[in-house]
């Protein structure tokens, strides 16, 4: 199946229409992104959950699908993506290049920070210095820069081939080509996705900077409100991503024959459908 060629104008509507659905309808991808907030934070599971975050992805998106189609879905939906091996299989590789990345960039911010500084860290076990981050700041945030374009495009790839894998049925492979093939195609919506993002972000990140300093303030609470925020912004976060992502498969591949089929309820009783 070939893939479409959309408007740039298109990627920021992804956002806009990812709000939308979730207002209209917040349950149950509101709880499956809340589970892998509280999954991505805990010590106990968060390795566990960052290795096999796509293939929760997969349980989302097919929810997302199931709703779309007006089928009835629930919480254990969340875990579509393990209910068969090649399809579990299929959305694990899809996140591949993810951990491949996260290994490659932590190996040269590793490097950029050097073994002495490193060391010093490990044996304190305190949080840095102002004269320590004032010394390595520079080149963190230069090679945080180099190593920032990569994981975006690494991002486009998995944001357009986790729904090939649980929707199309595509083998992790070919779901990986295909996101490839898509996005010189639609480079344009991608780009403004991504701006879009970042804008929000930073508004974001304005409008909760004097509440997070109140809270930074709150004494032995701190701590509490400072995880509730965080689990909070990231569950709403996660729920818009993936909404939005779904958004894009429609897109690009969906076909017009997977479109959602209206049953007639006045059908005669002696009619047969096939």
């Amino acid at each position: 199946m070939q893939h479409r060629k959309i408007s740039a104008a298109r990627g920021f509507f992804w956002c806009i229409e990812a709000w939308r659905n979730l207002r209209a309808s917040p349950q149950p991808v509101l709880s499956m992104a809340l589970w892998l907030s509280l999954g991505v934070l805990l010590p106990a599971l968060n390795l566990l959950v960052v290795v096999l975050l796509t293939v929760f992805y997969g349980g989302v998106i097919s929810t997302l699908h199931k709703k779309a189609r007006g089928e009835n879905v629930g919480l254990g939906d969340f875990f579509n993506g393990f209910k068969s091996l090649s399809r579990f299989l299929g959305l694990f590789m899809t996140g591949f290049p993810s951990i491949l990345f996260a290994i490659f960039s932590s190996s040269v911010l590793l490097g950029t920070l050097g073994p002495d500084v490193m060391q010093s860290l490990a044996q304190t076990g305190q949080p840095p210095s102002k004269e320590l981050i004032e010394t390595v700041a520079p080149a963190l945030i230069d090679a945080m820069l180099k190593l920032l374009p990569i994981g975006i495009v690494i991002g486009w790839i998995v944001f357009l081939a986790v729904p090939r894998v649980i929707l199309d049925k595509r083998l992790g492979l070919l779901a990986l080509w295909d996101a490839i093939r898509a996005i010189f195609t639609n480079l344009g919506a991608l780009l403004l996705f991504s701006i879009s993002i970042l804008i929000a972000v930073v508004v974001c990140s304005f409008l909760l900077a004097i509440p997070l300093a109140l809270i930074g303030n709150a004494g032995a609470l701190a701590g509490a409100l400072q995880t509730f925020v965080l689990v909070f912004l990231s569950t709403v976060g996660w729920a818009l991503y993936l909404n939005a992502m779904y958004i894009a498969w429609r897109d690009i591949f969906m076909q017009e024959t997977s479109a959602p089929i209206i049953e007639d309820k006045n059908l005669p009783d002696t009619q047969i459908e096939v």
